[in-house]
């Protein structure tokens, strides 16, 4: 097997033995441009972890569906119920868990970056779920209840449930994509005879596309756990949950020998928050260089700079996951816009007609939706003689149709494309709240929510998963976690503008609210696309690859072989 690099190009290609006879020479910049770049097969160990999110998703959100309920509602009323502590308190309690489980992802990273790695964090965030689970079911047995136990076992049970949730969060994604190691991109002779390049990036985009499709089967699990409650009781309806956390626990325990695991980095968070102190007080990265500081002779000002783990390569890596953190400021007002489908879209619907539909049905509309829409992205089969039998199938999906066609759908055009769609949700939601309004009580059917609910489910698609993406790819394999729990952080933020827009989430200031958010997320999708345009206009490469190791930093490939850009620059200007 040969490794060539091809000229003018940030993208090493090797080319495999047994396709040597059939190329004149290694792949060059006249095929970047010509041929059709497809995805790898995804590592079959990859589907262990996808197993183990799948059942803490499910194990989240089939507790969480219930409490609402569980905290406002006295027992023996037509509602179920157990605490009956009202409205108010079970709305603030609610808005407390969904923060404090994505802001602990950070507590969680910092524990997998600089101590245990990745597999022992989420390991032992299990064990942590799983104590967690137990409180919440003990206290909310019937005997638990009427013995006054159930409020303080609740508070502390979400306390203990949010530090596992937020520790496995922040590590799945990243060890997930750390199981598929490519060396560099290559060319293969596809069975219908037609060549493609083998893009590893795309190989890392499909699998996060994969991932976010296992995290919404598993948000399903409210289908069920609504239900139990109802019909049978609250501890019931926890235990479940409960259940597949130490089936999901197991199943990852038991696979350890199986995985690719990532070493922790001693104190690479420590450093990391050195060079950027360095960094700041120099004007800049390119200056904070071990080798700027020197010619300058100003080496000897900064202690940190003289330690061997101060180096060239160091301070380009934290610069890059710097370039990702950027992006983030965006997400907040995004989010906002995201959570409406959990609280405020569902007391909507409790003011139009239901027809027998419980209110809070209709926000299974978003994981439905997104487990129809993901497979639509990215469904081919490069590598395979399956090829040639589904290519009709392949080629009027989404991604593979613009890569075929030699459209560029850069990932700061999907998150563009993301942040349009949820802002015509809140615009749909503005005019139907002014309907509402207007028309006689409960007369409109809630069914006409739907629209809503999907487009925030697309806009999903294109934000989330595209902002994991780059998460990984920007940020240097030491500080990865740490990256993706910021990437979750913007949830727990967006969580507390919430809780500070509560006096306008409520009659009869909706339509503004709603017009609001729509506003929002339309000037935030724009602002977004003018700062990320030249950053984030291709597709990424990896940090850690052979085609990201020259330069230790993300770049960015054109399909002709474009340079990369110089990102310091960029967001100079």
């Amino acid at each position: 097997m040969a490794d060539v690099t091809g000229t003018g190009t940030a993208a090493a290609v090797k080319v495999h033995e047994d396709d040597m006879n059939d190329v004149d020479g290694p792949p060059h910049d006249v095929q970047y441009s010509t041929l059709r770049r497809v995805p790898d097969r995804i590592p079959w160990v990859v589907l262990l972890i996808l197993i183990v999110e799948l059942g803490e998703r499910f194990t989240y959100f089939g507790l969480s569906a219930p409490i609402q309920n569980y905290i406002k509602n006295p027992p023996h009323s037509d509602l179920p119920g157990a605490l009956g502590r009202g409205q108010a308190v079970a709305t603030a309690l609610g808005n407390f868990f969904k923060f404090w489980a994505y802001a602990s992802t950070v507590i969680g990273a910092i524990i997998a970056d600089q101590y245990l790695g990745r597999f022992k964090t989420i390991a032992l965030a299990c064990g942590v779920y799983i104590v967690g689970l137990v409180i919440l079911v003990a206290t909310s047995t019937p005997v638990g209840v009427s013995s006054g136990a159930g409020f303080g076992g609740l508070v502390a049970a979400m306390t203990v449930i949010g530090l596992g949730t937020g520790s496995i969060k922040a590590n799945v994604t990243p060890m997930c994509a750390e199981q598929y190691k490519p060396d560099a991109a290559y060319t293969k002779k596809l069975a219908t005879g037609e060549w493609v390049i083998v893009d590893p990036e795309l190989t890392v985009e499909r699998m996060f596309n994969w991932f976010y499709w296992a995290v919404n089967v598993g948000a399903l699990s409210p289908l069920i756990t609504v239900n139990v409650e109802a019909h049978v009781g609250f501890w019931v309806a926890y235990l479940i949950p409960l259940v597949v956390i130490v089936i999901g626990a197991t199943v990852f325990i038991l696979s350890s020998r199986l995985f690719i695991k990532t070493p922790p980095h001693g104190s690479a968070v420590i450093d990391a928050v050195r060079i950027v102190t360095i960094a700041i007080k120099e004007g800049g990265f390119e200056k904070a260089k071990p080798s700027a500081l020197e010619a300058q002779g100003t080496l000897s000002r900064h202690r940190f700079a003289q330690s061997p783990n101060y180096t060239d390569k160091s301070v380009k890596e934290v610069q890059s996951g710097i370039t990702a953190c950027k992006f983030f400021l965006f997400l907040p007002l995004y989010f906002v816009c995201w959570i409406q489908i959990w609280n405020n879209l569902i007391s909507q619907a409790g003011d139009m007609a239901l027809h027998g539909t419980p209110n809070d049905l209709l926000q299974n509309l978003d994981p439905i939706a997104l487990i129809i829409f993901i497979p639509l992205l990215d469904c081919e089969f490069p590598n395979d003689n399956i090829q040639s039998h589904i290519l009709t199938i392949s080629e009027v999906v989404i991604y593979p149709l613009l890569r075929k066609y030699k459209i560029n759908f850069s990932p700061v055009l999907r998150m563009t494309a993301g942040f349009i769609m949820a802002s015509i949700a809140m615009a749909y939601a503005s005019v139907l709240q002014h309907y509402i309004y207007k028309s006689p009580p409960k007369s409109i059917h809630v069914w006409i929510q739907a629209p809503a609910y999907i487009l925030v489910a697309f806009s999903e698609a294109f934000v989330i998963i595209t902002g994991l993406e780059l998460a990984y790819t920007k940020a240097p394999t030491s500080l990865r976690s740490l990256v993706s729990a910021l990437f979750w952080l913007t949830i727990g933020i967006a969580a507390a503008i919430c809780i500070a827009l509560a006096p306008v989430s409520q009659d009869p200031y909706l339509v503004w609210m709603y017009g609001s958010l729509a506003i929002v997320g339309f000037v935030a999708g724009c602002a977004l696309y003018i700062c990320f345009r030249k950053s984030f206009g291709e597709v990424p490469v990896i940090v850690g690859t052979a085609t990201g190791n020259d330069v230790g930093v993300s770049e960015v490939t054109e399909h002709a072989g474009k340079l990369a850009v110089d990102e310091e620059d960029q967001w100079r200007k």
